[in-house]
């Protein structure tokens, strides 16, 4: 897990040219859950940790976006490759809020972590964001010609939940030995060296695959089940007064840059490109590939979605126990998402807009 921090400051780290690596040093941070004491008015001693599983998550949007600026509270960002160590270090108490995929979440909630969802996210093109890629001299075309043979794979992540239901549907058996659990990083690698005869990756590391060293893919995972994404904190932060403040502040913050970046492809892609280090073409063809909007986490279409989820590795033996995620979303938060959104579809604007460009 990398740590940076920000508080009205710009700070930027340059990262990998690849993939995001997740580094150790949790106890470096201070206690991400511990209360936050003061004035309940000032919340400038207030810090609250953002943690990110992906190139292209919360902390670039934010940046790119201008809504890291004039923070009325400290933002230290954490940077993790997938959604499960993210949630680690979350349960550790060592990271305050977090977004991304939504199966790591369930997993953790399904072992007694207290994770509480504060939205949903929804992707309005099912074209790509997750893909099955192939070497390019593979002779595999599809889902189907990869019977026996090695996939890459990171467990937890909403593209585990996608490829375990794409077996499903085609009458495939899950082979746990032929599924081989590895990060991005080493999911790429071992396509790269001819390890595994197939990868499972999302965007922007899917556009990189591609775009820099030539994978191909063969199939949209998107395609397979309709997914939602998931903004969450943890419950601790969500429950203490001032770190609650600091959250709902921040929680329209990241539905803005959301917007933002819908909004602004071509400058979004240059500052993607820029801040992650990466090919502009694959930032591009990231981008092009869909846009991903806010929803309450109380919506009924993204809590759907979010059960039957939970029911499939319930049946599947994954999970010990059922339950509901209803009872474990943050009271308020769906509000504060409602609202902002309102307000940009009435023509409201980004309030760092202006700004529009990568600290330094």
């Amino acid at each position: 897990m990398a740590v940076l921090s920000t508080g009205g400051r710009r700070g930027l780290i340059a990262l990998g040219t690849v993939l995001l690596l997740a580094l150790a040093g949790w106890a470096l941070l201070r206690p991400a859950g511990s209360t936050a004491v003061g004035d309940p008015d000032d919340l400038s001693d207030v810090v609250i940790v953002v943690g990110t599983p992906n190139k292209t998550g919360l902390r670039r949007q934010l940046i790119a976006s201008g809504e890291a600026e004039n923070l009325p509270y400290t933002v230290k960002w954490a940077v993790f490759d997938s959604t499960p160590p993210l949630t680690e270090a979350l349960k550790a108490g060592q990271v305050d809020i977090g977004g991304g995929g939504e199966t790591g979440v369930l997993f953790a909630l399904a072992n007694g972590a207290r994770i509480s969802p504060l939205a949903g996210t929804i992707s309005d093109s099912a074209d790509s964001k997750s893909d099955l890629l192939v070497p390019k001299d593979s002779p595999a075309r599809s889902l189907a010609d990869l019977r026996g043979r090695k996939i890459a794979i990171s467990y937890r992540t909403a593209q585990y939940y996608q490829l375990a239901k794409a077996f499903d549907q085609l009458g495939l058996e899950r082979d746990r030995k032929l599924l081989l659990n590895l990060n991005t990083v080493d999911g790429l690698s071992a396509l790269l060296n001819h390890q595994v005869d197939a990868v499972v990756l999302w965007d922007p590391n899917a556009a990189i695959a591609e775009v820099q060293f030539g994978a191909r893919g063969i199939a949209s995972l998107r395609s397979v089940v309709p997914t939602a994404g998931m903004l969450y904190a943890a419950t601790a932060s969500v429950q203490d007064p001032r770190k609650n403040r600091a959250l709902k502040d921040l929680v329209r913050r990241i539905v803005r840059a959301q917007h933002w970046v819908d909004t602004h492809p071509d400058q979004w892609a240059q500052e993607m490109a820029k801040q992650a280090q990466i090919p502009l073409a694959a930032a591009q063809l990231a981008i092009s590939r869909g846009r991903t909007h806010y929803v309450p986490a109380t919506d009924a279409d993204v809590q759907q979605r979010w059960q039957r989820e939970i029911d499939y590795f319930h049946e599947q033996g994954e999970f010990r126990h059922p339950f509901l995620i209803r009872d474990h979303i943050a009271p308020g938060f769906d509000r504060v998402v409602a609202d902002e959104v309102a307000r940009l579809r009435a023509g409201g604007t980004v309030a760092g807009q202006a700004a529009g460009k990568a600290a330094s």
